[in-house]
């Protein structure tokens, strides 16, 4: 009995930590939550609890699979699971496959460039960021809608991203916010529960986003023509000017 509980209990470690490895590939985290509960997996239910948040955050990748087996081997007791553990560890090994399959690798830092995050500082509001800039020393340099930028490290740019595949919504932007607090570039920022830049297994030494190619401005259209100049209309004489000269024509013509 005593050795099969030391059997099970080594079985749910070994599965903790394929699902920690699994869970480092995906783009989103499952939280510090998620990663503290890995370290006290011991057994069956356990593994199973670790399971059905992370087939979440893989969406679509397991489109299709059932779960409510999981549902109940996460809520079995010790006496159900004694009956039942060889078909069980059989199912979990299964979908540990699964989703050892459908995870695609650990993106390349190049591949991140270009990629919009959200951001929540306590009392300020959502910000939008963009990858604008990897280094192997200081993480990935966010650039807000603010102007301003920030180095994070892997593991806390995981938690500003959006799972892909999920349907989950996007974080709502608030109607107002204040000013966001400053941030000092150069130095990733914590909290992201360990594993930064160079743990994070891209070997790229340092990579900026290619600027975008500057537009080319249509030219102005010509100015209008200047207008035609106006010519001065000749002042009409003024009336039996012209009888009279006529008359004096005439009258030097015959000599008279």
């Amino acid at each position: 009995m005593q050795g099969g509980r030391v059997e099970a209990s080594q079985f749910a470690r070994g599965c903790a930590e394929r699902l920690r490895s699994i869970e480092a590939r995906l783009d989103y985290s499952c939280g510090s939550r998620w990663q503290g509960q890995l370290s006290v997996c011991d057994d069956l239910p356990s593994v199973a609890r670790l399971l059905l948040p992370l087939q979440v955050r893989c969406g679509a990748l397991l489109a299709g699979s059932d779960s409510g087996w999981l549902e109940s081997l996460a809520a079995m007791s010790a006496a159900e699971l004694e009956t039942q553990s060889s078909e069980l560890t059989r199912m979990v090994t299964g979908r540990l496959n699964e989703l050892d399959r459908a995870v695609p690798p650990v993106r390349k830092p190049s591949e991140i460039l270009g990629e919009v995050v959200f951001k929540q500082f306590k009392g300020h509001g959502t910000f939008l960021g963009t990858v604008i800039e990897f280094d192997q020393q200081t993480g990935f340099r966010l650039q807000y809608d603010d102007g301003d930028t920030e180095d994070v490290s892997w593991n806390d740019l995981r938690t500003m991203m959006m799972p892909r595949g999920t349907g989950e919504a996007m974080p709502p932007a608030p109607k107002e916010r204040g000013e966001r607090p400053p941030t000092t570039p150069g130095t990733p920022s914590g909290g992201g529960g360990g594993g930064g830049p160079a743990s994070s297994g891209m070997g790229a030494a340092s990579l900026k986003r290619p600027a975008e190619p500057a537009r080319d401005e249509p030219e102005p259209p010509p100015p209008p023509p200047p207008p035609p100049a106006k010519v001065a209309r000749p002042e009409a004489p003024p009336p039996g000017a012209r009888k009279k000269q006529l008359l004096a024509v005439a009258r030097h013509s015959t000599g008279g």
